[in-house]
């Protein structure tokens, strides 16, 4: 195909407000065009296009490299340059991006528990910058939030000790009203935690052979090439929305299989868009969720993620050398990684009947009720305990070691536009969701071990029982927010410090 004809069809430019955004995160370059359709609906899932559902996919996926640190002095270090970049997502066409170690993205970072590492950035991208760790259970000052800033032409390290169960995790900056666009702009990657327990369990574990990392992110492109961003109100109150799908950094992806088990790790790094993942004619099993394996695996069609939820599923290919299957979002209907089975299994993997023990819950040692609100109270108005964002304000004071009970509800505000779909993501530790609007059978499935980010639909009351451990500082504070992004930025988040 042409590549005029292939941007026409396939990159989505539209809205009155829509901008290109540049290498140094500025906005500009006003484009024309007609009004985008909000296809979310009252439902605020995003403003902008719908997924395009391809009928061909012609790029190979692109498998982050992993890293595995120098070590010096009985600590792993990780030199990680935040920089400026050029990418190719479309062939002939080049785009302005930012990157880890490169263009777009960066590597996975490769942890094990027990280890002293040191996870040293470098902020190359002409404006300031943060580095969180998502999910990783860690000290305050070692979180990467908006009270760790990194200058242009500065660094920050991020030292602790890995201590928490085997799970995938994700790295992205979390600036102050800036997360949005420096995320859009590529910054981020996963991080894979191992321990001796989950190396031995006989799952699938060849990095980018049978297990895969898959990084989803929606994106809107100008004509030449741009990621374009409409600045608008509806953007920041439905959030950031894309028509082209970008995996691993990958248009239009296909990978090659072997016929035996295949292991994908799901990231939803998208700004707002809710998918539901499942593989077209198969039963997944789900193994894994944010913070930790399930206790056993549980057969599904479909897996739902809000922004920065992660899952881990198996998809059994024996049997069917020669054909294709597709993984699906069925949010959208659009077909999204076309996986061609074209080898013969090399190694015999399996998933036991047991992945690992969680800690049983134990309501009795419940100390304190928490409640957090989610609330529109106007146009660019979010809020959380009709507070909005001060770093300045510490807003809850949580004591070390004590389990607790977060009751999340989000509040809906009438019809249109302020009826939103929202989720909550807690730094520095993990939480168990105890009940869904009143009942523990609401509870999903991969919502069933622990966790960091959960979903609300409007009306949607979670309960979570919180236990942060090993780390307090009556200074440096942790973060809970919303994770689509344009509301973080818009200030529904919070901070509180563990002493």
């Amino acid at each position: 195909m042409k590549r005029r004809d292939f941007l026409k069809s396939l990159v989505g430019v539209s809205a009155v407000a829509s901008v290109a955004i540049y290498a140094k995160g500025m906005m500009g370059g006003m484009m024309g065009g007609g009004m985008m359709g909000n296809r979310g609906g009252m439902m605020g899932r995003g403003f902008g296009g719908e997924l395009k559902d391809l009928s061909s996919f012609f790029n190979p996926l692109k498998i982050p490299e992993q890293i595995y640190g120098t070590l010096k002095g009985g600590v792993h270090h990780f030199d990680l340059k935040m920089q400026l970049g050029m990418s190719e997502f479309f062939k002939g066409v080049e785009t302005q991006t930012y990157g880890v170690n490169g263009s777009y993205l960066g590597p996975t970072i490769r942890l094990k528990v027990g280890q002293k590492v040191s996870l040293n950035w470098h902020n190359r991208i002409g404006n300031e910058a943060t580095m969180h760790g998502h999910g990783m259970h860690l000290p305050a000052s070692a979180d990467g939030t908006v009270h760790q800033t990194m200058r242009d032409g500065s660094s920050w390290s991020a030292k602790y000790l890995v201590k928490q169960e085997a799970c995938t995790n994700w790295y992205h900056p979390h600036t102050m009203d800036k997360t949005a666009t420096q995320v859009l702009m590529g910054l981020g990657g996963m991080i894979y935690i191992d321990d001796a327990h989950s190396l031995e369990l006989p799952l699938p574990k060849r990095y980018g052979v049978d297990d895969i990392p898959l990084v989803f992110q929606d994106r809107q492109f100008t004509k030449s090439g741009y990621f374009s961003y409409p600045r608008s109100m509806m953007t920041t109150m439905h959030g950031y929305r894309g028509d082209v799908l970008l995996v691993n950094g990958t248009v239009a992806p296909y990978m090659e299989a072997e016929a035996g088990l295949l292991r994908l790790r799901l990231l939803n790094a998208s700004n707002s868009r809710v998918y539901s993942f499942g593989v077209d004619g198969k039963v997944v099993k789900l193994i894994a969720g944010d913070n930790s394996f399930l206790e056993r695996a549980v057969n599904l069609n479909r897996v739902t993620l809000s922004p920065a939820e992660r899952a881990e599923v198996v998809v059994d290919l024996s049997g069917i050398q020669g054909k294709k299957v597709y993984l699906k979002d069925y949010q959208s209907g659009a077909k999204v990684l076309e996986i061609r089975v074209t080898k013969k299994a090399k190694v015999a993997s399996k998933v036991p009947a047991v992945l690992t023990k969680l800690e049983p819950v134990n309501l009795k040692k419940v100390v304190k009720r928490r409640k957090f609100t989610l609330s529109v109270a106007g146009p660019g108005r979010l809020l959380i305990n009709s507070k909005s964002m001060n770093p300045k304000r510490i807003d809850e004071v949580v004591k070390k070691g004590d389990y607790e009970i977060w009751e999340v509800y989000n509040e809906p505000m009438g019809m249109g536009m302020m009826r939103m779909v929202h989720n909550f993501h807690m730094h520095g530790g993990h939480f168990r969701v105890l009940s869904r609007n009143g009942s523990s059978k609401n509870v999903r499935a991969w919502e069933r071990g622990y966790k960091d980010t959960v979903m609300l639909e409007p009306s949607d009351r979670v309960e979570l029982l919180v236990r942060h451990t090993d780390y307090s500082d009556a200074k440096v504070p942790y973060m809970y927010h919303c994770h689509i992004l344009e509301h973080e930025d818009a200030g529904m988040m919070g901070q509180f410090t563990v002493v």
